[in-house]
């Protein structure tokens, strides 16, 4: 029992549960090509947050050159 404990506490880390759902219907649409629809929607959210985080990096790193 205490490898299952362990591994699932493995399995899980760098997860968080995230309550979307006053978000979910504008994240399905906020894109329109095929591909988009294919992706299942935690890929969303990644991509998502991805495109975010690398527009705050280059945002920071214009500021200070």
């Amino acid at each position: 029992m205490e490898g299952n404990v362990l591994g699932d506490s493995v399995a899980q880390k760098g997860r968080i549960p995230v309550d979307i759902n006053d978000m979910r219907e504008e994240i399905e649409e906020c894109r329109d090509d095929a591909a988009w629809r294919e992706l299942p929607l935690s890929s969303k959210i990644r991509v998502l947050i991805r495109e975010r985080l690398d527009q705050i990096k280059q945002e920071s790193e214009a500021r200070s050159s």
